[in-house]
């Protein structure tokens, strides 16, 4: 099914669709990163988890539960803590993931894995983060959380040398790198709102908004467009300037009082609880999808609650119930380990993540030869692992979507918010794919923009 798929991919677009989703620091020069201190989970208020929650991660990663004694497995971890596109939540969350592992799933084998971190602000410093890793030959890989500048030099530094595994790939040269292994598709599985408006939808008008002056936006709203309007959709759009705070007009204009399906491409939560406002107002009630983004705090707080909307997600909701016992179990696992992290303000959305990443990296590890831990083995056993993903999805295959070799799977899943913290499986289940490409649908073109998600 990825055969010609890149006709569907347009980098700036994808990427600017998923802006309306989702320890030791580095110095100013990016590069000085610190080993993980170990502490007992017990100071974040979680204490040891239950025997059924040790086994549901230990079934996962191969290991025995208990602490990590061994000699440590040093892996370097990558993520912008500071500015605007900042994912200080990631950091905090793979600390705890770590410590979990290290301390009560047994590490790999009984090893504990040990991260050298690094913070970096730019590409300039990302690239030094790079330098960094590869000059140190006890690190075996480079864990990725998330860099919210242009990664094209730290992939080029980091790829000859050391394997990269990550969950969310924002910048188009994470999804082209070689030697690097992202098992979510992020913003690239995108696309997939057609599937959902033409398959769950069953819209035969779609209604899309977005903020005016963002070129990588409107490139975003240009490409579903088109895959709508080749898969027959009728699409109206409309845009307001990004400092708009009363959108009842850019709304009426957008045509979603009588369309199908509205599709709000919103920056951040202010344009989030803007929109939802000025539904209510007009008092329209048409069906509403939306990437992941808007579930922030600031929304709840700002509204009293999520809006009722449609959320789409490339992992499995942690607020949603299972259909399948398997599910069930790493649900279960996720919401005891979890809740000392949400204390601390990190969104479900960023621990499912980090949880995900580390598990992997576990897993992964676990199944080689402890005196064959090094670079190459490691970054052909990620190249290799084809699933399933903790809460993922249950098949990766990387090097099998043309133009993104790093990627392993563009599926996502679409859970609807019914109020009070109830959710439903849209998808009941099943995991979306982009359609097929169609001869209506144009190639893309114009240079990848580096632009960051948010969450």
């Amino acid at each position: 099914m990825f055969r010609n798929l890149r006709r569907w991919i347009s980098a700036p677009a994808v990427i600017a669709l998923s802006a309306s989703l989702m320890l030791t620091a580095c110095n100013g020069d990016g590069t000085d990163g610190g080993d993980l201190a170990v502490a007992p989970r017990s100071t974040d208020g979680g204490g040891t988890l239950s025997p059924a929650t040790l086994a549901t991660f230990t079934q996962y990663t191969g290991s025995t539960a208990g602490r990590a004694t061994g000699q440590p497995i040093r892996l370097g971890f990558v993520n912008t803590e500071n500015g605007p596109g900042s994912f200080p939540e990631y950091t905090i969350a793979v600390t705890d993931a770590v410590r979990l592992l290290n301390e009560q799933l047994g590490g790999v084998k009984g090893r504990p894995i040990e991260l050298d971190l690094c913070h970096p602000d730019d590409a300039g410093q990302a690239e030094q983060c790079a330098q960094k890793f590869t000059a140190d030959p006890t690190i075996a890989a480079v864990l990725h959380g998330a860099i919210d500048a242009d990664t094209a030099p730290f992939h080029r530094v980091l790829s000859p040398k050391l394997p990269v595994l990550g969950g969310l790939p924002l910048q188009p040269a994470d999804a082209a790198a070689p030697n690097s292994y992202y098992f979510s598709s992020g913003q690239f599985g995108a696309l997939g709102v057609v599937t959902y408006a033409k398959t769950y939808a069953k819209a035969d008008k779609v209604s899309l908004l977005t903020t005016e002056g963002f070129v990588a936006s409107e490139r975003a709203v240009a490409a579903i467009k088109q895959g709508l309007e080749a898969s027959g959709v009728k699409v109206t759009v409309a845009k307001y300037p990004a400092n708009s705070t009363d959108l009842t007009e850019p709304l009426a204009a957008s045509g979603a009082a009588n369309a199908d399906l509205f599709i709000p491409v919103v920056a951040d939560a202010a344009h989030c609880v803007n929109i939802q406002n000025a539904l209510q107002e007009l008092r329209i009630n048409t069906q509403v999808l939306t990437l992941a983004g808007c579930l922030s705090q600031e929304v709840r707080t700002k509204l009293g609650d999520y809006p009722r909307w449609n959320y789409m997600t490339f992992n499995i909701s942690a607020e949603a119930s299972a259909s399948d016992d398997t599910t069930a179990w790493q649900l279960r696992a996720l919401k005891e380990w979890f809740p000392p992290l949400g204390a601390r303000g990190v969104p479900s959305t960023a621990g499912v993540m980090m949880l995900q990443m580390t598990l992997v990296a576990a897993r992964v590890l676990g199944s080689l030869p402890g005196d064959q831990l090094n670079p190459a083995t490691v970054g052909a056993a990620f190249r290799k692992f084809n699933g399933p993903v903790f809460l993922g999805v249950p098949r990766l295959v990387f090097g099998g979507i043309p133009g993104l070799p790093a990627i392993g799977s563009l599926s996502s899943r679409v859970y609807n918010y019914l109020g009070n913290d109830d959710w439903r499986d849209t998808t009941a289940g099943s995991w979306l794919e982009p359609p097929p490409p169609t001869a209506a649908t144009p190639s893309s073109s114009g240079r990848p923009s580096a632009s960051a998600s948010r969450r």
